[in-house]
């Protein structure tokens, strides 16, 4: 895949202002989130702009994530859609600037970084799902009233000043 996103921009440099379309789909294998996993090719639709400190990349990636839901542990698969605004530099200052060397890019990192933030954290099969076992461990019980739960027996001596006893 490496190669897919090796990128030449050496022209594209020389002429500040100047666009370059890029439309790729690439097989990804270990891209990971703790708990959910890119699966399947990425769709990538970009747009290179050369400015004055280097490049400008614009556009969208998609791609299919399988997971286990944290609620029921029932497999999950959906696809996600990642908007990206990036810039590459031939003198990067620091980690928010993505390096040109050798009048190529590498769209590698920063394709992986997207996606891999925007796979769920906790990925749910959906926000119905009760769960393994709805009737031991229910889920969104309402809350008890004031009056319905226990009081601490600490505040007993300040309930009795209130009650003025």
């Amino acid at each position: 895949m490496t190669s897919d996103l090796k990128v030449p921009v050496a022209e594209l440099l020389r002429r500040p202002g100047s666009l370059r379309e890029l439309s790729v789909h690439v097989d990804v294998d270990g891209w990971a989130n703790s708990d959910a996993a890119v699966h399947g090719p990425v769709g990538i639709q970009l747009q290179l702009e050369s400015i004055i400190s280097g490049l400008e990349v614009t556009g969208s990636l998609e791609a299919g994530w399988r997971g286990s839901c944290r609620r029921c542990l029932e497999p999950v698969e959906q696809t996600v859609r990642q908007d990206l605004r990036e810039i590459f530099s031939t003198a990067p200052a620091d980690e928010e600037t993505y390096p040109i060397q050798n009048g190529e890019v590498d769209l590698t990192p920063m394709v992986r970084d997207c996606l891999v933030l925007a796979l769920p954290i906790a990925p749910l099969c959906s926000e119905e799902c009760v769960g393994p076992a709805p009737d031991a461990y229910p889920m969104n019980q309402p809350e008890p009233s004031p009056e319905d739960r226990p009081r601490d027996p600490r505040w007993a001596a300040l309930d009795a000043l209130r009650a003025g006893k």
